[in-house]
């Protein structure tokens, strides 16, 4: 159950489907929320399975080894997370993005792809999170679950699913965005891994 194994498996079609070329800005089609006031796809200096370290996002192991990976699959570069062979019986792994201004725009929404592999316990999970007063201890800072699609146990492996226009306009300030991952590199129940791309948020457009 190595990367290399992990991508073979991947089921891209069904993402050219959905989101025919992953890396794009136009990937989610939206009408009254088109501009993009922030964007993430990975991309940026991404090296295949490496410790990822995309500029202004923290990559946060708070309990074992295991770190947020860089993954490209067919040109497409991804976040991934899995505690397999870390030899840790426990891993929680944290992304946090830069800080986010919401006082720019209104009528924020969040969207974004997540996908999982080999994930066969619901102890296996990823979280999506925000918070407000995050000031580099995800441990203090309050963070609050954010509801969106995410993958099952049951969905299949690799496929990205649209996590929802997801309504952050009641929110000011800074803000920071976090994937929060929780796994085992010992429990072969909860060895699997999920793969984040493609965030946005968007704004309403203003009306002439």
């Amino acid at each position: 159950m190595n990367t290399s194994k992990f991508k073979s498996l991947l089921f891209f079609a069904s993402v050219v489907a959905l989101f025919t070329g992953c890396t794009k800005d136009d990937d989610f089609v939206v009408q009254d929320f088109t501009p993009i006031s922030f964007a993430e796809d990975f991309s940026a200096g991404a090296i295949d399975n490496t410790i990822l370290d995309t500029p202004n996002w923290e990559n946060i192991n708070e309990i074992g080894s295991a770190k947020w990976t860089e993954q490209i699959y067919s040109g497409n570069a991804y976040a991934e997370f899995s505690g397999y062979q870390s030899g840790d019986a426990i891993n929680v792994g944290w992304l946090v993005s830069p800080a986010i201004n919401m006082d720019l725009h209104e009528g924020e929404k969040l969207q974004f792809l997540s996908s999982q592999s080999y994930v066969t316990s619901g102890a296996n999970s990823l979280e999506v999170l925000i918070s407000t007063d995050y000031a580099g201890d995800v441990a203090t800072a309050t963070w609050t679950n954010i509801d969106a699609n995410l993958p099952l146990t049951t969905s299949t492996y690799f496929e990205f699913l649209p996590s929802g226009e997801i309504d952050l306009s009641g929110y000011t300030g800074t803000v920071y965005l976090a994937f929060k991952v929780k796994g085992s590199g010992t429990n072969a129940a909860l060895d699997g891994g999920y793969q984040i791309d493609n965030i946005r948020i968007t704004y309403k457009k203003e009306e002439n």
